[in-house]
């Protein structure tokens, strides 16, 4: 506040309260805080309010574009900012509306464009074509398309399951088939279902199962997919087989070690007792081979008949 306006405001209220009269009553009544009755039943008002009851409070000089609640306040309306409420924020200051579109500000920072004729949109950029003027000659959901109306006759997207210059031609939507990975398609009249394999999911069966996204294995452990596990199994198996043939090899080799011992004992024991029946009586020389050592044994008959 300058000091010429403090000044100002200081010599208003000298004068309302020196020229204030007790006793006086007004009807309708003054506000009491804000002004008081003179002897002719008129409200005179303190500085910063107004109206005939003194109940309208008076903005600060030089805000035309806000209200007040108080005296003297600035407060802004919608589409102004500053100090008095000077700064229009309004949309349409921006002139959003092209091709000489006229633009209508509304509330709550919105706007509204008026168009000349040949435009259309909500900024009046989109110029009127065949599916503007003539109407969409799209069925089935199809939607008009006329290069944003500059194309001299319309177009039609169609939607999934149909086809033909208007989308008046109901197709097979498995055709060709939209599902991966050797997935089964079902038409379902403009739309399909896919059934999946093992192993994977999705509309058309292209995101494998991750069965251990979900963390299932508690305490530490560790999840493995399906295939891993599968293959895991198999591995062990063949580590298995392998053990135990390595282990039925080395026994196989025992056995037949032990085998050939006994048959070579057997074998000794046979050729010494053919030996010993030759010749009562007479000293026989008799060259026994063991497995470990070679050595020269004598025997008799009747020696060898004791040993027996």
């Amino acid at each position: 506040m300058t000091a010429t306006e403090a000044l100002l405001r200081v010599l208003l209220l000298l004068l309302a309260f020196g020229h204030s009269t007790h006793g006086a009553e007004c009807f309708p009544p003054c506000d009491p805080q804000n002004g008081f009755c003179e002897d002719d039943n008129v409200c005179r008002c303190q500085p910063g309010w107004q109206g005939s009851l003194c109940d309208q409070c008076v903005t600060a000089p030089g805000c035309y574009n806000g209200f007040c609640e108080e005296a003297w306040q600035c407060i802004c309306n919608e589409g102004w900012e500053g100090k008095l409420c000077e700064i229009d924020v309004r949309p349409c200051t921006s002139f959003p509306c092209a091709n000489n579109g006229s633009c209508v500000n509304l509330e709550h920072g919105q706007y509204k464009c008026s168009c000349i004729p040949g435009y259309t949109g909500k900024d009046c950029m989109k110029k009127e074509g065949p599916c503007v003027n003539n109407g969409s000659p799209c069925q089935n959901g199809g939607s008009c398309v006329d290069d944003e109306g500059w194309a001299s006759h319309p177009s039609c997207l169609c939607p999934p399951g149909f086809s033909g210059n208007f989308c008046e031609i109901v197709t097979n939507s498995c055709n060709p088939n939209p599902c991966e990975n050797d997935g089964v398609c079902t038409d379902i009249g403009g739309d399909f279902r896919c059934r999946c394999p093992a192993g994977f999911i999705d509309k058309t069966c292209s995101r494998p199962v991750n069965s251990c996204s979900s963390t299932p294995c508690l305490n530490g452990g560790t999840c493995l997919q399906h295939s891993q596990a599968i293959c895991f199994t198999i591995l062990g198996v063949l580590t298995s087989l392998v053990v135990l043939g390595t282990m039925g090899i080395v026994f196989l080799n025992k056995c037949e070690t032990w085998v050939s011992n006994l048959r070579y004992n057997h074998m000794l024991r046979k050729k010494k007792n053919l030996l010993l029946q030759y010749h009562s009586g007479e000293d026989l020389a008799v060259n026994i081979i063991f497995p470990e050592k070679i050595d020269m044994t004598t025997f008799n008959k009747e020696a060898g008949e004791e040993e027996i």
